[in-house]
Parts: structure tokens; sequence; C-alpha cells
């Protein structure tokens, strides 16, 4: 109610544990079926096509290995979430984490039903064995997209395992941010099975595997045009009407047929509508003929898709591995927000404040100001930082034992170990003045170390008969000598 007493009825309009809004999965797209052994028992089997619902099977056949696919959102992480996945016998999620990002996971406790934060990746990141019950944890991938030759209003997903597919999908959406500038939803992306041979762990031998790979599929003035908003997606040629036939007559929206004058302005209409699509039609294809003559003449730097992708692969090849910046950066977290942190300061947030898994040559306290203005200035910028580089440093600070190469910490170490401050001998004073003086140095607490070549002697001239006990004067007497302090104090 208001202050007029009146009911307000767009007051409340949304559940907070309504909030989560999720897109229509109308149907799941495999990458292979389910097939029984020798033994009966089932076990999955991979296929070189895609396995679809029935009414993609009606567009594309049987066993498509090519599909044409849109993406609502241009956003990677939206369409493509990917993170470390354990499910139980009946297919229920039972942990989910990212392993990298925040090294955490959400497990369900199966006694209280409540979900609880552990450490991941954990010790089920590895083959399931069914006698221990530890295992079955993969990297999982799931790419939701439409296809619109079946539905426009309709998502399917299609779940990706394996390093090499999800690999392939993420480079597929770099090469789509790098050829169209970020802007890649409402484009088609051909998504393929594609054969590679890869090496089975923990032999020497190779296995074909089918990849899913995905690329842009149109040119720069159709992704114009859908940047434009002249189309909602590309291939939108077709005029979709209502057949009136199959209108029930009681139907106040049914609408009776048109004048034989109005079918004329609508056959013109259409016929001037077709004449100005096939014009810009040729036009493009002028366009696009002539942007190929003058890129084979050097007149434009626009880079093929091919050439793209190649870019962006020496890219990343050549960037510094995890491995590398982990031995130089250390494994640090920002408590604020939780992003991994690359330094002394969170980018994402600006906080100082870290949490320091584990330390790297950045952590050490023999590093000084000056080593990042010279060999440490590369991985100020630990984004661009080159394996080469990481290489260059470790190195430099670590050494290499194989190569019989001595790292920059263990000659400092040693330094700082020989600047260890020695004793003077004491020779001013009488003789009772350095026998106080030389008291109070042996109650001090700290290490005492002789000068090199010192006999520990409290003057530097030479040892004297009688001066120490290696050096004593032989006493010929019935009774026996007490060496007393003064025997180890040179004369003045």
């Amino acid at each position: 109610m208001n202050g007029d007493g009146k009911f307000m009825h767009s007051r409340y309009t949304t559940i907070p544990e309504t909030k989560n809004i999720k897109l229509p999965i109308g149907g799941k797209i495999r990458l292979g079926i389910r097939v029984k052994n020798e033994q009966g028992v089932e076990h999955p089997k991979e296929t070189n096509y895609f396995v679809c619902p029935e009414e993609v099977r009606d567009v594309y056949g049987d066993e498509p290995t090519e599909l044409i696919v849109f993406f609502p959102r241009a956003n990677r992480e939206e369409v493509f979430p990917q993170a470390y996945e354990k499910y139980g016998s009946n297919n229920a999620l039972l942990c989910k984490g990212d392993g990298e990002v925040s090294k955490t996971a959400q497990r369900l406790n199966l006694e209280n039903g409540r979900w609880e934060d552990v450490v991941c990746p954990c010790e089920h990141y590895q083959k399931y064995d069914p006698k221990t019950k530890i295992g079955g944890c993969n990297k999982v991938g799931h790419l939701f997209f439409m296809i619109p030759s079946v539905s426009i209003g309709t998502f399917y997903e299609c779940t990706i395992h394996g390093t090499v597919s999800i690999s392939e999908v993420n480079s597929g959406f770099n090469v789509a941010d790098i050829t169209t500038g970020g802007c890649w939803d409402m484009i088609p992306f051909r998504m393929r099975r594609v054969a590679k041979k890869l090496k089975i762990p923990g032999t020497a031998k190779m296995k074909t595997h089918w990849v899913v790979t995905l690329e842009v599929a149109a040119s720069t003035e159709e992704i114009k045009r859908v940047k434009k908003g002249e189309i909602l997606y590309l291939g939108q040629n077709a005029h979709y009407e209502l057949d009136t036939a199959r209108l029930p007559k009681e139907n106040k929206a049914y609408v009776p047929q048109e004048t034989e004058e109005e079918t004329k302005a609508r056959e013109a209409e259409a016929a001037k509508k077709k004449e100005a699509l096939l014009k810009e039609y040729e036009e493009s294809k002028a366009k696009t003929a002539q942007l190929e003559k003058e890129i084979e003449e050097g007149k434009h730097d626009i880079k093929t898709y091919k050439e793209a992708k190649v870019i962006s692969e020496e890219i990343v090849n050549n960037l510094a591995t995890d491995s590398q910046k982990k031995t130089i950066y250390g494994d640090v977290i920002c408590e604020k927000c939780g992003t991994k942190v690359y330094g002394f300061k969170c980018l994402k947030c600006k906080n100082t404040d870290l949490h320091v898994i584990k330390e790297g040559i950045f952590h050490d306290p023999l590093l000084t100001r000056a080593d990042f203005e010279k060999e440490l200035k590369p991985t100020i910028y630990p984004f661009k930082l080159t394996a080469v580089e990481a290489d260059k440093v470790i190195l430099w600070w670590k050494g290499n034992k194989e190569k019989m190469t001595v790292g920059e910490r263990v000659r400092r170490e040693s330094k700082e170990e020989k600047e260890v401050e020695t004793i003077e001998p004491i020779i001013e004073g009488t003789k009772e003045e350095r026998l106080k003086a030389a008291q109070e140095i042996v109650d001090k607490t700290g290490k005492l170390e002789l000068r090199e070549g010192s006999k520990g002697l409290l003057d530097d001239e030479e040892e004297k008969p009688g001066s120490s006990i290696n050096n004593a004067i032989p006493f010929v007497s019935k009774k026996k000598k007490i060496s007393k302090a003064e025997d180890f104090i040179a004369p003045k």
C-alpha cells in the first residue's frame, strides 16, 4: 500500500530464490554412444559424428560431422563454462571446482545434503577406482548454442571432456575475438568433429580421437549486417508466416483473405524487396572480390581465419607456462576477490592483502630493487612474459645443476656468510683491562669467529713460548702445574 491507501501491484516482482535464470535447453548433442562389451556391461564409445536429437537429424542427417551453430552472447564464460566435475552413479553432481583460480571446489556432503568447500584438485582427480571409490573427477566444458535452421527458440548443450577438445573450442573463441573484435554473438560458427592423433598417457603409442573444433563461418559484410542490427542472425532471409488455414474460425485474431488489389500490392512490395536483396548481394560479392584482390596486392593488413589462428597459437605457445609462473611469482591468491596474483598487488581490485600459498622467486629476501630494473624487468608484465624470458630469469636466480651453472641466489648467500663480523685482537690497555674486555666479548650471546690466519691470540705478534697450551714451557717439578687464564693472554 502507498500513502493513498491503495495496493501497489508492481511493487513486488522478483523472488530472490528465482533469480537464477537458465537457458531453455531443448536437447543434448552428444559425442558418443553407449555399447555393450562381451560380458554385457555397458560403456561409452566415442563416435566420429555428433549424436543429435531427432529434430536436428531431420535437418543435418543421421550422422552429421558438422553443424552451423550460433551463440546468444559473445561471452565465453557464459556459453562455454568449464570446471573440474565429479558425478555419482545416478548422474548427480557431487563436486565442482576450478582447480586453478581459487583452488577450491564445492562438494556435496552425502550425510547432511549440504555443499562444503574443499581443496581443488584433490585425490579424486584421476581415473575412478571401484575398489577404493576414489577418482572420477574430470575436466568438463558445457557448450550452449542455438541451431536456427532447426529452431530459433531452442538451445542445445554439448558436454565436452578432455583437455584437447576444450582447448580447441577455447582457441576457436579466441580467434573469433581477434577476427570480429569480440562481437561474435548471433554470428554462425562451424562446429566440427576432426580426427587427431593423441598420445596415450603412460605409453609411447598414439590413438585417433575425434575432437570438437569451432571456427567463424561468415564474411566481413555479413558480420557488419548483424552488428548494425539489420538482421537478428545470419541466414535470416526467409519470411515466416502463419498458415491461416489452420486457425480456428472462432479465433478473433483470424484475418480474412486479402482482396485482389491487396495481393497485387503485396506481391509488388515483395518483388521490390527481392530486387533490393539481389542488388545488395551483387554489391557485397563485388566488394568481397575487390577486397581479396587488394589483400593479395598488399594494400590491407587484414588476416584470414587461418592466418589469425596461426598468430593466436604462436602468441599462446610463446607465453610463459603455468609452471614457470609459479616458480617466479609463487602461488598467491587475493584475499578479497580470490583472484590469482602475479606480483604484490591484485590487478583486479588493487588489493595488497594477499594469501601466499607457496613462495616463488619474488618472495626471496635476497632480492634487491635493482634486480627488478635489470634481470627481473620482464617479469613486471606477467601476461606478456614469454617462455624464453622466464627460463632466463629462473636460470639466473637458481642456476642449473645439469649444466654446472651456479645461480645468483647461491652467490649472494655465500657472500652474506663471509661478511660475518670478526673479532679484532685486543692490544690496548693493561693486562687486567684486556682480560676484562675479553671476558665481556665471551659473555655476549652470538657466534665468535677468528680472523683468517689467526691463532687465537689477542695481538698480531708471533706466538711466544708459554703463551698457549699448544706452546707451553715444560715444567719440571714434583707438583703438577695448574694453568691459569693468564696463560692464554699474550704478554704486552
